[in-house]
């Protein structure tokens, strides 16, 4: 089946707006693109989630990449938010680890989700951002 012009940029557009896993060059794309990535757990969300509203977690920083790190340090605890029905639709679990994507706001320790975040318990997830996030990936592939 062959689509028309008109066709296919209507089904870009649908595609555009759904929620999908990333594939590993816009994994590392999203890790570039983000002023700030952490691996974190999420230690609170709301109970009653709406699928229309947006809302935030707290999440503990358990891991920063220096390039992006935003200041952020292991242990703190910050906000993540504006997760919901737009982009990033997706929804998180609490106790979780997650690898976030963000943004920082105007207040401190509160940042906007960039990107949906990934499943950190994927060792090879992890391993793709290190990847884009490392400061001495010159000097590691010269050895």
């Amino acid at each position: 089946m062959r689509l028309d012009p008109v066709h296919f940029s209507m089904l870009v557009i649908g595609v555009s707006f759904a929620c999908y896993a990333p594939s590993l060059n816009s994994l590392q794309d999203q890790a570039y693109r983000s002023a700030v990535v952490i691996e974190g757990e999420v230690r609170s969300s709301p109970e009653n989630i709406s699928s229309n509203e947006p809302y935030s977690v707290n999440v503990r920083v358990l891991d920063v990449w220096p390039v992006n790190s935003g200041g952020l340090e292991r242990e703190q605890l910050v906000t993540v938010g504006d997760f919901g029905s737009e982009a990033p639709c997706t929804t998180v679990e609490k106790d979780h680890r997650y690898i976030f994507f963000m943004d920082p706001t105007t207040e401190p320790l509160v940042f906007k989700a960039s990107y949906a975040p990934v499943d950190a318990t994927e060792p090879e997830l992890k391993k793709d951002v290190e990847r884009v996030l490392c400061e001495d990936c010159a000097l590691l592939s010269s050895v």
